[in-house]
């Protein structure tokens, strides 16, 4: 039963990521939102920081929670990384 909540919790997890990383390509290529895709290249810590969060031995409901900020954080990142003067 935890393996089919893990595994259901995870998918929804990549359905949303994949679901607004959609929507703002769709948004570029609209010409409403800008960014370039080496952008995405430049923010890969975020994947070890996901990883990071998704081993560590903290109850689910907090994991979870963790897990959405770093998604949010990441998606932040993206839409200002253009502003930023890195």
């Amino acid at each position: 039963m935890e393996t089919q909540t893990l595994k259901t919790r995870s998918n929804i997890i990549l359905g949303v990521f994949l679901i607004i990383l959609g929507i703002l390509f769709l948004l570029r290529n609209f010409g409403l939102f800008h960014f370039r895709v080496d952008d995405l290249f430049r923010l890969w810590p975020f994947i070890l920081i996901y990883i990071g969060v998704k081993t560590l031995p903290v109850e689910e409901e907090r994991r979870i929670w963790l897990e959405t900020a770093v998604i949010i954080l990441f998606f932040l990142a993206l839409i200002f990384l253009p502003y930023l003067a890195i």
